[in-house]
């Protein structure tokens, strides 16, 4: 293990046992007094919240590095102006189901959204996000650990030691994989005896809300936590349940050419740069996951125009297919 890796674990390990026993805590306003901080949910007994990832936000004094909370408020006009709150960290969450042959799969799926990533980075824009996906086999077990931009860029697979060598695709690399710059583990290895308590903790990279690193901790783990915040649990359905004056407005655009899209989310570097040749002139906007049919859009995870339907993330047997897995 290098020294910024057992740096991180003795910095967050801890949180884990915080989380397992903080099940009556209500969540807290965000402080701004440190340089990181440790984002999780409380423990209620559902699946949930007991795989829910911890984050570890870098340099979150600075509003746009803050997990937040989707709002609504009036423009100048009286219009709705959809934004994140980042005084108030909210995970989204929802289950899906899979099957291959005889076999059963869950996916939990979660998402957190930011006020912005800054000017003077590709990804530039408002209200960006993050969907992790931790997949389980038929014994609640992890077998994946999959992380995306709400773009569907930056995408990163992780295996853990209960999914079987032959499922790997071929070549995978035996320690770090790199991800546009960034190197993440390219395996977990979980503890049969520590399974129930184990959780992924991701590092979250400051502007670009990157995941930098990502270790995997249980209680046992030496510790000392930085600043943790409990965030609320919502169900992904809450996403097009915002107030507003009244009334309900989802997240996402629900008519029109950006169907599906959210809100606000334009990226105007990203689409100068890669729209020509992506052959999509809303390349890098933040969008809805779910069904086609029902959210507007695709989620598909390549640049490849030709490959968008075989790479979407929703339909996630083939999706696995598409990048070389084999559940």
């Amino acid at each position: 293990m290098n020294i910024s890796r057992l740096i991180f674990r003795l910095n967050v390990g801890l949180l884990v046992s915080l989380t397992m026993s903080c099940a009556g805590l209500h969540s807290t306003t965000q402080s701004v007094d440190t340089s990181h901080q440790s984002i999780a949910v409380a423990e209620d007994g559902t699946l949930l919240a007991r795989h829910a990832p911890i984050f570890v936000i870098e340099e979150s004094s600075k509003e746009f590095n803050r997990i937040g909370t989707p709002a609504v408020r009036p423009d100048n006009s009286g219009n709705p102006d959809v934004y994140v709150d980042p005084n108030q960290p909210t995970i989204y969450a929802m289950e899906q189901r899979f099957k291959n042959k005889d076999r059963d799969f869950t996916n939990l799926i979660y998402r957190v959204h930011f006020e912005l990533t800054p000017l003077y980075h590709l990804t530039a824009g408002k209200n960006p996000g993050l969907i992790i996906i931790v997949t389980l086999d038929q014994n609640n077990r992890p077998l994946l650990l999959t992380t995306v931009h709400t773009c569907g860029c930056y995408l990163a697979i992780i295996p853990t030691s209960y999914l079987p060598q032959w499922a790997y695709p071929p070549d995978w690399p035996q320690e770090t994989q790199d991800i546009y710059g960034e190197s993440l583990p390219s395996r977990f290895v979980f503890t049969p005896t520590l399974n129930s308590q184990q959780k992924f903790v991701l590092q979250i990279r400051s502007k670009t809300h990157r995941v930098m690193d990502i270790n995997l901790l249980s209680e046992t783990d030496p510790m000392a936590t930085i600043n943790p915040v409990i965030a609320t649990l919502k169900p992904m359905s809450a996403l097009s349940e915002l107030p507003f004056e009244g009334s309900q407005l989802s997240f996402f655009e629900t008519h029109g050419v950006r169907k599906g899209y959210v809100r606000n989310s334009y990226k105007p570097l990203e689409k100068l740069l890669l729209s020509w040749w992506s052959l999509d002139w809303r390349v890098g906007e933040d969008k809805d996951l779910g069904p086609k049919d029902q959210t507007g859009t695709t989620f598909y995870t390549t640049l490849k125009f030709w490959e968008r339907e075989e790479s979407d993330l929703w339909n996630f047997y083939n999706f696995l297919q598409y990048w070389g897995w084999d559940l």
